[in-house]
């Protein structure tokens, strides 16, 4: 099968899961905006959340490499960790509040891509846990990765509760004040 014309579906269904939720799109609908049949359609994906599971990888994939390009441009290990939540969890949290569409698809994310979105936050563990190896001092001798895991855990469970992208911000400042001692 062709790798290329694969991504070209999971980028073309991740637009429309994102225009109409979840439950509203069909495989036709994904069919039709990607160019290619139904039957061809299913030679790639076997049901819509199959297809589903590939798009949310895919979106994590899309943050992980903004995340990885951009990191350089911040001096400081507080900074990059700053910089790789927001890019992750809060740049579009405000969006997600406005749009029945996004809040579906976050929710639809853990009825029915629950392995896709655990896979995409192991990533951004991966990269918080290699930010915090450089110079973070941490109490009880937590390693970076399981430290890792703690705050990006602490995120997923922040958005549920934050009414905005600010006081989304304010929570995560405030968690990296408490258990991260930058050297």
């Amino acid at each position: 099968m062709d790798d290329k014309k694969k991504l070209h579906i999971v980028a073309t269904a991740l637009e429309v899961f994102f225009k109409y939720g979840y439950k509203r799109v069909s495989m036709n609908e994904i069919a039709e905006a990607a160019g290619i049949s139904r039957a061809g359609l299913y030679l790639y994906f076997k049901n819509k959340e199959e297809m589903f599971n590939a798009a949310i990888v895919y979106h994590g994939d899309i943050l992980i490499e903004e995340i990885q390009e951009g990191l350089s441009a911040y001096k400081t290990e507080e900074q990059q960790v700053l910089y790789a939540i927001d890019v992750w969890t809060i740049r579009n949290f405000d969006d997600s509040l406005r749009s029945p569409e996004h809040k579906e698809i976050t929710d639809s994310s853990y009825q029915f891509a629950r392995p896709a979105l655990d896979t995409s936050y192991g990533k951004l563990e991966t990269i918080l846990a290699a930010l915090l190896e450089k110079n973070v001092i941490t109490a009880g001798g937590i390693t970076p990765a399981r430290l890792a895991h703690l705050v990006v855990s602490a995120l997923r469970g922040f958005k549920t509760v934050a009414k905005s992208s600010d006081e989304l911000r304010q929570m995560i400042q405030d968690l990296l004040r408490i258990v991260l001692q930058f050297e």
